[in-house]
C-alpha cells in the first residue's frame, strides 16, 4: 500500500504548534502543550475508548507517546503507519493526531475505521487496536 492521504502537513505544522502553544499560555498560563494535550485525549479515552478511532492513521503514534507520558493502553502497534503518520517532535505529533480527529469528525460517522490511504488504489485502511476496543468507558 502506497500512503497519500492525509499524510503530514509538515509545512504549516510549525505555526500551527506555535499557534496552540500561545493559545495554552494566553488562556490557562500553562507552557506544556504535549503534556495538556495529552491529558484531553487521555479525558475523551475515559469516556468513550473506541473513539481512538476519531485519529485514524495518527492513532498508532499517539499511542505510543500515550504509553510514554500517560498511561499504558497496550503494546499493539502498527509500526509502518506510525512512521509515516506522526510529526517531526512529539508535540508535531499531537497536533497532527488532533488536526485528523477535528476534520474526521466532520467528514465521518463515529466509530468509521476504515479510511484510503492509497488514493492511487482506493484501497481501504482498517484501524483496528484490539487492545482498545476491550476498555471499558470509565463513567
Amino acid at each position: 500500500m502506497a500512503f497519500t492521504e492525509y499524510l503530514p502537513d509538515y509545512e504549516n505544522i510549525t505555526a500551527l504548534v506555535a499557534e496552540k502553544s500561545a493559545s495554552l499560555k494566553a488562556s490557562r498560563g500553562l507552557s506544556d502543550l504535549l503534556g495538556f494535550g495529552l491529558g484531553i485525549v487521555r479525558t475523551r479515552l475515559a469516556k468513550d475508548p473506541r473513539r481512538y478511532r476519531d485519529y485514524g492513521p495518527y492513532w498508532w503514534a499517539l499511542k505510543s507517546l500515550l504509553n510514554d507520558k500517560i498511561l499504558d493502553y497496550g503494546k499493539q502497534s502498527d509500526p509502518m503507519t506510525a512512521t509515516i503518520y506522526k510529526g517531526r517532535t512529539p508535540v508535531e505529533t499531537l497536533v497532527l493526531a488532533d488536526e485528523f480527529r477535528n476534520a474526521y469528525i466532520a467528514k465521518y460517522f463515529i466509530y468509521t475505521n476504515q479510511l484510503v490511504l492509497d488514493g492511487e488504489t482506493g484501497e481501504f485502511w482498517t484501524l483496528f487496536d484490539s487492545e482498545m476496543e476491550l476498555l471499558p468507558p470509565i463513567v
